[in-house]
C-alpha cells in the first residue's frame, strides 16, 4: 500500500504514471522503445506478464543502465541484456532495480486502517537510490488543499548510508512517531519471503535520522 500509494500521488502532483512503458525511464535504450510485454509499476517494479498458455518461464528484457533483483529469489540481473525468469503457476515475474527503496506495509483493506502500524524499508543495495513515502488521512479531499506529508529517503551505495529526511506537510490525524524496520537488500535476498525482516529499526518522528548499513 505505501508504494502503490505515493506512485498514485505522483500521478496527481507530477503528472506521472503507475503503470508506464519502459521507454518512459529508459529513453537511451533503443531495445525498450518497442517493447510491448513488459512494464514498470512505479519506477522500482518490472512486470513481465506471462502470455503463453502454460507458461512457467519466459525471456525478460532488462533496461539498460540498471542492474535488476528478482524480487522473488534475489537473484542480481545485470542490465542491457534478456534472461530467463522462472514463473511458477502462482506468480509473474517482477523484478526490482537496484537502487530501489520500497516501503511495504502490513496486509490492509483501506488506507487509514493502521496510520500508525511500522513500515518495513526494502533497501535495494548495489546503487544510489531515492524514494518520497507520501501519507494523507486517505479519506478526504483535504489533499487537494496541501493536507499531506512526505517523508524522503535515499540510499547512499558508495558510504552504505541510509537517510530517512526531515518530513514536511502534516494533515489532520496524521501520526507524529512511527517505527521504520529497514532490510538492506543483497543479491540472494529474497523480498517476498517475510516483510517483517529488518536489519535496522529506528524511531522517527519527523526529524532526519542516519542509518549505517
Amino acid at each position: 500500500m505505501p508504494y502503490i500509494y505515493s506512485a498514485a500521488a505522483d500521478i496527481h502532483y507530477e503528472s506521472g504514471a503507475i503503470m508506464r512503458a519502459l521507454v518512459m525511464d529508459y529513453p537511451q535504450d533503443p531495445a525498450v522503445r518497442d517493447l510491448k510485454d513488459e512494464y514498470l509499476f512505479g519506477h522500482s517494479l518490472l512486470v513481465a506478464p506471462v502470455t503463453t498458455y502454460g507458461g512457467r518461464a519466459r525471456e525478460v528484457y532488462l533496461p539498460k543502465g540498471s542492474d535488476w533483483y528478482d524480487f522473488y529469489t534475489g537473484q542480481l540481473h545485470r542490465g542491457g541484456r534478456s534472461v530467463k525468469v522462472d514463473a511458477p503457476e502462482t506468480r509473474i515475474p517482477v523484478l526490482v532495480k537496484a537502487g530501489a527503496i520500497v516501503p511495504f506495509g502490513p496486509v490492509t483493506q483501506y488506507v487509514d486502517e493502521k496510520p500508525d502500524a511500522p513500515l518495513t524499508l526494502n533497501v535495494y543495495t548495489g546503487a544510489d537510490g531515492q524514494f518520497t513515502l507520501y501519507e494523507d488521512d486517505g479519506v478526504s479531499n483535504g489533499y487537494l488543499r496541501g493536507e499531506a506529508s512526505r517523508i524522503p529517503f535515499s540510499y547512499n551505495q558508495k558510504t552504505g548510508v541510509f537517510t530517512i529526511g526531515a518530513r514536511s506537510g502534516q494533515y489532520q490525524g496524521m501520526v507524529a512517531k512511527r517505527q521504520f524496520k529497514i532490510r538492506f537488500i543483497k543479491p540472494g535476498d529474497s523480498s517476498s519471503d517475510n516483510f517483517e525482516l529488518a536489519d535496522r529499526s529506528v524511531d522517527y518522528d519527523g526529524h532526519a535520522i542516519k542509518v549505517q548499513r
